[in-house]
């Protein structure tokens, strides 16, 4: 149950940079269709998520550059990396 949550934990700080990244390079427009989710809002700016990631050498390198800006420390190395974890 542990590893479940801790999980839960490691996603939710996952979306909460993803957003965090896209309101700071401007992904987000001033005016937008309403989002019901975090997957409708992702759908909607896929292209330019994807266009950020290429541009930076890919998604985990994008977050862990964001990560290590805002708390002024690396990433521990396995935070994003790919792959299930079984709880």
């Amino acid at each position: 149950m542990g590893r479940r949550i801790e999980r839960a934990e490691q996603v939710r700080l996952r979306v909460q940079m993803l957003l965090g990244i896209c309101g700071a390079k401007g992904v987000l427009p001033l005016e937008h269709k309403p989002a019901h989710s975090v997957g409708d809002l992702l759908l909607q700016h896929l292209d330019d998520l994807e266009q950020e990631a290429d541009d930076k050498g890919g998604v985990q390198a994008v977050l862990r550059t964001h990560f290590a800006r805002m708390f002024k420390v690396a990433p521990p190395d396995d935070l994003f990396a790919g792959g299930n974890h079984a709880a």
